[in-house]
């Protein structure tokens, strides 16, 4: 840019608009766009999970390659020497799959049950909230359950004291203090019949785990969904689709059509009657008459071009959420080095997720606090805890679905090189291929129990060969 003595001036051309290019909109809070904005993003976010079969697709895909069947959880109790202690580490993992079975308060979700619901709620809404409960032990049930509190629950506008903010009240520091929900959703069947009061009970924060989805913003104190930069996009793919459907409909059911030239006589003569032509299967047409054609139609939908643009579509939205794009389309027609490639550098947001889940929902909530309920309430054995080291009681290693494998024996020499070369462990290659390593090493004891030693092992009876119909035929 030239000032009036004719000296260019460096800039940042973006800072400053022209007739090319407009100015953005003024930026504000974190809280005040979610405010603004927050609320009606969610509700899109819930229509299209219902209604489009991007998101649909795009939701399964992360749920399955985040969580699958449940989160592994391999307890790593060590003693004062650092040794792992495994009949504590057994006894703590028998004591969290009995109290996995009914986790929650109604006891009718397991813990992987509500660790793949708190995953889709997490990508559809942004945020979900859960409640410690303390019910209580009994003698077949640990006295900790959760209580899964929808976002729909925590109300925006919510700021009945002088320091909630979007329904969650802080302190100075923006710690959370308590937390302002709803006893049921506000559109709710019972909000038409009952007629009951929808005043917000408050929740310390000690009682309360929030998950939320925070993306650019800082200071942002609720999530926002996953799909918010994509919520036109998968809209107008699926119209564009249905009109694709609608068009090619329409074409097929086009089959043919009279064409009338100007020498079209409507009658021969004034007493012809006449009756208007129609279609049906099968049928010969001999009433045409002079200057009239049959037109043959070919069906011109749907378009050619209709799947690569679509196919264009899809990688931007698969892109903007974290997947691949052939876990939502379904195309697996690329050389193995590019499947390859999508594959790894998706699993790299997967992986990043599931960190995220594990570290603010799944330990604190899923795994600490009931092995916390459980030492108090006397259910693992004295004489091995005494045995270990305070500060590696609630270590665990959480693990989730692993990477799928494109070409098995390619993997499978990797980790074998791996272990040969001392760069992982046995252990670790297990779980690299899904296994848990202490069901493989029990499984392999079974097997090496129930295999008889080789000496004594029976040979082999040979299969009696099929007898010859030609030697039997020679034969006198």
């Amino acid at each position: 840019m030239a000032d009036g003595s004719g000296i260019v001036q460096a800039r940042y051309e973006a800072g400053f608009p022209s007739e090319y290019n407009a100015s953005p909109p003024a930026a504000q809070s974190g809280d005040a766009e979610i405010y603004a904005a927050g609320q009606r993003l969610r509700d899109w976010a819930r229509y299209l999970a219902k209604n489009s079969s991007i998101v649909k697709a795009v939701l399964d895909a992360r749920q399955t390659k985040g969580v699958g069947p449940g989160l592994r959880y391999e307890p790593m109790v060590t003693d004062r020497q650092g040794k792992l202690l495994t009949k504590l580490n057994e006894a703590i993992r028998q004591v969290h799959d009995d109290w996995s079975e009914a986790a929650d308060v109604t006891g009718e979700l397991s813990r992987q049950e509500i660790e793949r619901r708190v995953w889709r709620e997490w990508d559809l809404a942004g945020e979900v909230f859960a409640r410690r409960v303390y019910r209580g032990r009994t003698a077949d049930r640990v006295g900790f359950q959760v209580q899964l509190i929808r976002s729909d629950l925590v109300p925006y506008g919510w700021a009945g004291s002088g320091r909630a903010i979007m329904g969650i009240e802080r302190d100075d520091w923006g710690a959370p203090i308590r937390y302002w929900v709803y006893p049921y959703a506000p559109s709710a069947y019972t909000w038409l019949y009952a007629m009951p009061s929808l005043q917000p009970k408050p929740i310390t924060a000690d009682q309360i785990v929030h998950l939320r989805r925070q993306e650019e913003d800082l200071d942002s104190t609720r999530g926002v969904t996953l799909f918010h930069a994509v919520i036109f996009r998968a809209s107008d793919i699926a119209e564009y689709q249905q009109s694709h459907r609608r068009a090619a409909r329409a074409s097929a059911n086009l089959f043919a059509s009279i064409n009338r030239s100007l020498d079209y006589d409507p009658a021969q003569s004034p007493d012809e009657a006449q009756e208007p032509v129609s279609f049906a299967d099968l049928q010969i047409l001999d009433q045409l008459k002079q200057g009239e054609s049959l037109n043959f139609h070919t069906p011109a939908h749907p378009n050619q071009n209709a799947p690569e643009f679509v196919n264009q579509e899809l990688r931007q939205f698969a892109a903007a959420t974290r997947v691949a794009f052939s876990w939502i389309a379904y195309v697996f027609d690329r050389a193995y080095a590019a499947q390859r490639t999508e594959l790894v550098h998706a699993w790299e947001y997967i992986a990043e997720d599931r960190a995220h889940f594990v570290r603010d929902f799944a330990y604190p909530l899923l795994y600490r606090d009931p092995l916390r309920q459980a030492v108090l309430e006397g259910r693992l054995p004295a004489r091995e805890l005494r045995k270990a080291d305070p500060r590696s009681l609630y270590k665990c290693r959480i693990e989730g679905p692993v990477m799928p494998q494109i070409d098995p024996v390619k993997d499978r020499d990797s980790a074998q090189i791996d272990q040969e070369m001392g760069w992982d462990s046995r252990q670790a290659i297990i779980r690299r291929f899904g296994r848990d390593p202490v069901q493989v090493d029990l499984e392999r004891e079974q097997d090496e129990f129930e295999q008889p030693e080789p000496g004594n092992r029976q040979p082999k009876v040979p299969a009696k060969p099929e007898p010859d119909e030609e030697s039997d035929d020679d034969a006198v």
